[in-house]
């Protein structure tokens, strides 16, 4: 491959890579996770991206903070379920009363 091709396949993928596209055999970081998850809630709703706090651990997310209805923690539990990576979640957030 001519250094040209080999400088724009390598750009490429690093622009994937920023973009968050994943490649199937690459490993996803907790952080990853983590940022993923909060990314997914702040898109969904800001508000609740606020109160909410997000931990991983070897791919298990653990949600701490408040919701002020048991559906919306029902939402973000979803959320963070649907984030690629994810083995587990660990629902830990309160419900307002």
């Amino acid at each position: 491959m001519s250094r040209t091709k080999s400088f724009f396949a390598t750009a490429v993928m690093g622009c994937l890579s920023l973009a968050g596209i994943a490649f199937a055999d690459a490993p996803v970081t907790d952080s990853q996770i983590t940022d993923r998850v909060m990314g997914k809630l702040t898109v969904d709703d800001p508000a609740v991206a606020k109160r909410v706090q997000v931990a991983t651990k070897d791919g298990i997310v653990t949600l701490t903070g408040f919701a002020n209805t048991g559906m919306e923690a029902q939402r973000v539990l979803r959320e963070a379920e649907s984030v690629s990576g994810v083995v587990k979640v660990q629902n830990k957030l309160a419900v307002r009363q």
